[in-house]
């Protein structure tokens, strides 16, 4: 790594730092430091140039690393409005507007406007836990592999996995960080 390469790394830890504690007065369960190390160094090798779509981003900590480790832009989808104004900060103190889009809008009704999935590289969806959202996850976006993006990667709860039923016949990975589990499926490349 250069040592341009190093500061700007030193310069968005730092700005990770300010939003993880931006979060805790938010009602919000950002996606864990440990967590976010184990997905992007699972996804390294789909983010150079990547469109990566940040389903319930709340503080835009996971999208906006993906553009920290190559992805080309990042599309950010989150309804709270509290939330979104932090999320907003996020991006403007990133330096990375240019490169970043939010729509102020539920996941779900996000994805239902979306006819074609694969117009992402990558999705990325970490929805609150126990509200069945992996189950309407599912049916949206595990579509007939022509339509599906590279890689989809969906953050749950171990205990939420066994209540939903997956199909057999896609290649799922699972990553288990502790009671959290990442749902990895690859499609078109």
């Amino acid at each position: 790594m250069t040592g341009a390469e190093q500061d700007a790394w030193a310069h968005f830890d730092g700005e990770a730092k300010s939003m993880k504690s931006a979060s805790k007065s938010l009602k919000i369960r950002p996606t864990t430091s440990r967590v976010r190390k184990v997905l992007m160094d699972t996804i390294a090798g789909y983010l150079p140039g990547a469109s990566f779509l940040d389903l319930f981003a709340g503080t835009g900590s996971v999208g906006l690393e993906a553009i920290n480790r190559g992805a080309a832009s990042a599309t950010f989808v989150e309804q709270d409005r509290t939330v979104l104004k932090t999320l907003r900060d996020n991006i403007e103190k990133s330096h990375l507007t240019d490169r970043c889009t939010v729509f102020p809008i539920d996941a779900i009704r996000f994805l239902k406007k979306r006819s074609d999935p694969s117009e992402f590289d990558i999705i990325f969806a970490d929805p609150p836990y126990e509200r069945g959202y992996l189950g309407i996850l599912k049916h949206i976006l595990l579509s007939p592999e022509e339509v599906r993006p590279k890689l989809i990667a969906i953050q749950v709860s171990r205990f939420e996995l066994n209540e939903v039923r997956l199909p057999k016949d896609l290649p799922i990975r699972q990553k288990v960080i502790g009671d959290t589990v990442l749902l990895l499926i690859e499609g078109s490349q």
